[in-house]
C-alpha cells in the first residue's frame, strides 16, 4: 500500500507542477497540432493530395499564335502535374524572358511553342517545339515529359500518334523507307482505336468495361514528343550535384542550426535559475554586456557549426561548398547572426525551460516545413495565402539564399541573394531590439 500511495502522491504533485505552467503545458499541447496542419499542408500542396502526384512549373511562350498552338498551350494547363505559367489571363512573356529565367534559377523548365506549329500539326508533320530547362532537374524534366504527352494527345483528340510514333522512330536512326511503313501500321491502328474509344465493335472490349474507359495511351510514355532541347546550366556548378542533393545538405544545415543554436541561447535559462545569472546581475559588469555576450557564445557555435557541417557536406557530397568563399562567409554569418537572434528571443521570453523547448520546437520544425528545409518549394502549387506564409520564415530566405550559390552559382551581389540577406539582417535588428526590451522588464527591473 505505501509504494502505491507514495507513487500516487508523487503523481498528484508533477500533475500540479505541470498544471501551473499553464504557458508550457499549451506549448506542448500545441506542438502536434501544428506538425499534424503543417504536414497536411505538405502532403495537399507539394504533393498533389489524393492524386499523389507533384505539380510541376512549366513556363510556355507561344510564338506561334496559331489555333492549333492555343488549343495545345490550354491542353498543357488541363494536365493535372503541370501548372503552367503564366497563368491564363496573365500576359505572355517573350522566349528570352524565359530562357533568363531558367538562367536565374527561378524557373526549371520553359516550354517555346514556335512559329509554324499549327502549319506542321496539319501536314501530320513534326511541329517546332523548344524546351529551355535546367538539365539538374531530373525529377521535373520525366513529369513535364509526360504532361506533354497528355496535352499532345488531347489537343490532336487522339490523333497525333502517327507523327508521334514516326518521329521517335527517325530519332532512332529509322529510314524515311521504314517510317512511312511504320505510319501505315499505325494508321490502321488508329482507325480502331477510333472504332474503340467511340463505342462501336463491342467485340474490342472487355466484358463490362466501358467505351474508352481508363484509355490513356500519353501516359504511357514520358519522352515522346519531339522537342529541341537547350540545357542552360551555370559553367561552375558540379557536375555530379543534383538539385535534391543540394537541396538536402542546405535544408539540413539551416534547421539543424537553429536547433544547436536554440541549445545555446538555453543556457540563459540554466544560468538563472542555477543562480549564476543574479551573481552577474550584482557583479560590476554592465548589464547590456551580459545580453552581448550571451549573442556572441551563440554566434560564435553558430559559425563553427555551420563550418563543420559544410565541410562535411563538401566532403562527403561533393556540392561546391567553398566555390565562392565569400558569398559562403556573408550568406553564413547573416544566417547565424538571425538564428542566434530567433534563439535569444526565444530564451528571454520564455519563464522556464519548457516554455523554451516546447516554443522553440514549435516554431523551428513549422519554419523548417514551410520554409523549404525537408522539401523544395517549388514543387507545390501554394496559394496566395499560403506563399504569404512560406515567405514570412526566416528558413525560407536562408534556403534561398544558400540554393542560391549552391544551385544557380550566385554570388552575394546578385539582386536575389541581396534581397535575402537584407531580409535576415532587417529580422535581427527588429528581434535584437525586441529582446534587449523583454531582458530588461523581465531582468533588469527587478
Amino acid at each position: 500500500m505505501k509504494l502505491w500511495s507514495t507513487a500516487l502522491w508523487l503523481l498528484q504533485k508533477d500533475l500540479r507542477l505541470w498544471l501551473r505552467d499553464r504557458t508550457g503545458m499549451a506549448l506542448g499541447l500545441l506542438l502536434p497540432i501544428a506538425l499534424v496542419t503543417v504536414f497536411g499542408m505538405v502532403m495537399k500542396f507539394a504533393f498533389g493530395g489524393s492524386g499523389g502526384m507533384p505539380k510541376v512549373e512549366l513556363w510556355v511562350v507561344d510564338e506561334d499564335g496559331s489555333d492549333a498552338s492555343r488549343k495545345f498551350v490550354d491542353a498543357l494547363r488541363d494536365v493535372g502535374m503541370l501548372a503552367v505559367r503564366p497563368k491564363a489571363g496573365d500576359a505572355p512573356i517573350a522566349a528570352a524572358k524565359a530562357r533568363q529565367q531558367v538562367l536565374d534559377g527561378e524557373a526549371h523548365h520553359a516550354l517555346i511553342v514556335q512559329k509554324g506549329y499549327g502549319e506542321a500539326l496539319a501536314a501530320g508533320k513534326e511541329p517546332p517545339l523548344g524546351m529551355v530547362r535546367d538539365p539538374g532537374r531530373s525529377m521535373e524534366a520525366k513529369l513535364v515529359g509526360i504532361g506533354l504527352m497528355q496535352a499532345t494527345m488531347a489537343a490532336g483528340d487522339g490523333r497525333s500518334m502517327p507523327w508521334l510514333l514516326a518521329s521517335a522512330m527517325r530519332r532512332q536512326g529509322m529510314s524515311e523507307q521504314g517510317i512511312a511503313g511504320v505510319r501505315l501500321g499505325m494508321d490502321m491502328v488508329q482507325k480502331v482505336v477510333d472504332r474503340f474509344a467511340s463505342g462501336g465493335e463491342p467485340e474490342l472490349r472487355a466484358t463490362g468495361a466501358q467505351p474508352g474507359a481508363n484509355f490513356d495511351m500519353g501516359a504511357l510514355f514520358a519522352d515522346m514528343v519531339p522537342v529541341a532541347r537547350e540545357d542552360v546550366v551555370p559553367p561552375e556548378r558540379p557536375k555530379m550535384l543534383s538539385y535534391q542533393l543540394a537541396q538536402s545538405v542546405a535544408g539540413m544545415t539551416v534547421m539543424m542550426l537553429m536547433f544547436g543554436l536554440m541549445a545555446c541561447s538555453s543556457t540563459l535559462l540554466q544560468e538563472r535559475d542555477q543562480g549564476t545569472l543574479r551573481r552577474l546581475l550584482v557583479s560590476r559588469a554592465p548589464r547590456p554586456a551580459l545580453l552581448l555576450g550571451k549573442f556572441l557564445f551563440c554566434f560564435t557555435v553558430g559559425i563553427v557549426q555551420l563550418l563543420i557541417l559544410f565541410t562535411w557536406g563538401e566532403v562527403v557530397f561533393a556540392v561546391g561548398a567553398f566555390r565562392d568563399p565569400v558569398t559562403l562567409v556573408v550568406l553564413s554569418i547573416t544566417w547565424a547572426a538571425a538564428a542566434t537572434t530567433f534563439g535569444m528571443l526565444i530564451a528571454v521570453w520564455a519563464k522556464t525551460q519548457k516554455q523554451a523547448e516546447g516554443l522553440s520546437t514549435m516554431l523551428i520544425l513549422v519554419m523548417a516545413a514551410l520554409g523549404g528545409c525537408w522539401f523544395p518549394l517549388q514543387v507545390a502549387e501554394l496559394p496566395l495565402w499560403a506563399s504569404v506564409i512560406t515567405h514570412s520564415t526566416l528558413t525560407h530566405w536562408a534556403m534561398t539564399g544558400y540554393q542560391g550559390m549552391f544551385w544557380s552559382q550566385k554570388h552575394f551581389t546578385d539582386p536575389l541573394l541581396l534581397r535575402t540577406i537584407a531580409v535576415q539582417w532587417g529580422f535581427v535588428v527588429v528581434g535584437a531590439f525586441a529582446a534587449w526590451r523583454i531582458w530588461r522588464a523581465r531582468y533588469l527591473a527587478k
